[in-house]
């Protein structure tokens, strides 16, 4: 049996594996700026409108497989399993790695067959015909990648269990790099334009997978295919997610109810939408979803030995360290977003009109990256305690909210209405968790939440202070691309060093978490 986890370990640890999936992550997304910045100059709105409509099934069933109910499910059984046995670990790892084969190859060769007709009920009746054979086109070479991509996945549980998590994290590099040399590619060397961005896509995926199998073997925690009934684990892990595929299937309906109605907004609106997704997506995965990612083993080995209060001081404090860190990434994309934007992007065909859309889009979801952070890293509690219903039913709430808000706030303000009614719906959705925790889990100690909270605001109104110097600089030093990239990188570590320096000076106790050296 393996040895308990020790509640003193469990801080200490977790910020540890966080920040090891953070560096790994963060290689990642800086890859993934480059691509998509290539991707802005290099295309017309034409082609990556297509490419990211086509992208967004595939990138549904990653999060919804991959980050989504199968992570959350397994986890916790498995490292039930573990405590008990490395055998038992081990023939459920092989048993639902059989069953995950046979599915993922059935629904991908479903997504070739019928990309056609799934693309014309996820787009609007305006989309242009001509824009829909390319999509069309291109999710037809890309569904491959659910197939690589969920696998991928799958390992990346097992590591992560196994207290592996750089690696998993340093993976989706290598999908990033792949798509760098297919938006490089001459288009001559494809027979339609914009193939080698959807070829890039499955070979990323490949490669994003693959380079998890050494790491298995070398630990003999490879899952093996082996044709078996479902035994008592494999059953608990499909119960759970039949709730947690409901759950997240609604969170990412979102995605697909945002692609439906701006692709009826005209040119560009889809890719506008992806483009401040990325952005905001940096400091999402690099705090959020490597807290949260990190957190799963930890609670669930808390849930399981029975320590309760721990577990929930410990999913409040890191509640409140991401809070920490969300709440200046926030302040700076609102304050700092037109010139970021058209630092990133602006050159090529990504116009100046380009820059301002995808500016206002990204100042709307600043303020949602506050709400969704949060989710990343309560759901895990919920998971922990197998309770995969509970977080279903929110997503509900929050998707039934998003869907009859929307069309009435764009009648109003069209796009900037459409992203404002995803901000009002996971506001909701964050608020129905926190509240509903001590009746599903247990205590949650939210005075001390809010104190800590308006501690982080205070640093952060020092923050946007400083914020104003680039407009300062710029009037120094002028308007052109290098004078904003100085004034645009001086500003940001100015506004860091004061919302850290505010936070030292107040002593607050989630800075202390980022020096793993305290005992």
């Amino acid at each position: 049996m393996a040895p308990a986890v020790s509640s003193k370990e469990v801080p200490k640890k977790v910020v540890r594996h966080a920040l090891s999936m953070a560096f790994g992550t963060f290689a990642s997304r800086i890859l993934g700026l480059l691509r998509d910045m290539a991707l802005a100059a290099l295309f017309s709105r034409t082609i990556t409108d297509a490419w990211t409509a086509a992208f967004r099934l595939p990138n549904l069933f990653r999060r919804l497989l991959g980050e989504g109910s199968l992570s959350v499910s397994f986890i916790p059984v498995f490292v039930e399993a573990r405590m008990d046995s490395k055998e038992r670990a081990q023939q459920l790892a092989n048993g639902f790695y059989t069953l995950l084969l046979v599915f993922l190859a059935v629904l991908t060769a479903l997504g070739i067959l019928f990309a056609e007709p799934v693309m014309r009920l996820l787009l609007d009746a305006d989309y242009s015909p001509d824009k829909l054979e390319i999509t069309v086109r291109m999710a037809r070479i890309m569904f491959g990648f659910v197939f690589f991509i969920t696998t991928y996945a799958y390992f990346m549980g097992i590591l992560n269990t196994l207290g592996r998590f750089a690696l998993p994290a340093l993976a989706p590099t290598l999908f990033n790099v792949a798509m760098i040399v297919s938006t490089l590619m001459p288009g001559s060397w494809f027979p339609f334009e914009g193939d080698g961005l959807a070829w890039g896509v499955l070979i990323g995926g490949a490669l994003q997978m693959g380079i998890l199998v050494p790491a298995l073997v070398k630990l003999g925690a490879m899952p093996k295919l082996r044709l078996q009934g479902l035994n008592q684990d494999m059953r608990r892990v499909l119960r759970n997610m039949g709730p947690g595929l409901l759950g997240m299937g609604l969170l990412q309906f979102t995605t697909i109810v945002n692609l439906k109605y701006a692709s009826g907004l005209g040119e560009g609106a889809i890719s506008y939408i992806y483009w401040a997704d990325r952005l905001l997506e940096l400091p999402l995965s690099l705090v959020s979803v490597s807290l949260g990612t990190a957190l799963l083993p930890a609670l669930s080995a808390l849930w399981t030995q029975g320590q309760k209060q721990q577990m929930s001081e410990t999913a409040n404090y890191y509640l409140r360290l991401n809070l920490f860190m969300a709440m200046p990434a926030a302040l700076g994309l609102y304050y700092l977003a037109l010139p970021i934007v058209e630092v990133l992007f602006m050159r090529g065909q990504f116009t100046g009109a380009d820059a301002e859309a995808t500016a206002m889009v990204l100042r709307v979801y600043s303020m949602l990256l506050i709400s969704t952070s949060c989710v990343r890293v309560l759901v895990p509690a919920y998971y922990a305690t197998k309770n995969t219903w509970f977080p279903a039913v929110v997503s509900a709430i929050s998707l039934v909210a998003h869907i009859t808000l929307a069309p009435l706030l764009m009648r109003e303000w069209g796009l900037e209405g459409l992203v404002t009614s995803a901000l009002i719906s996971a506001t909701l959705n964050i608020l129905l968790l926190l509240g509903f925790y001590p009746k599903h889990i247990g205590d949650f100690d939210y005075f001390k939440l809010a104190l800590h909270v308006v501690k982080f605001a205070f640093a952060g109104v020092g923050m946007v202070i400083i914020l104003q110097v680039y407009w300062l600089m710029t009037g120094w030093l002028g308007e052109e691309f290098f004078a904003k990239v100085v004034s645009l990188a001086f500003t940001i570590l100015l506004g860091a060093a004061s919302y850290f320096g505010l936070s030292y000076v107040m002593n607050t106790e989630e800075l202390k978490a980022l020096n793993l050296k305290q005992k």
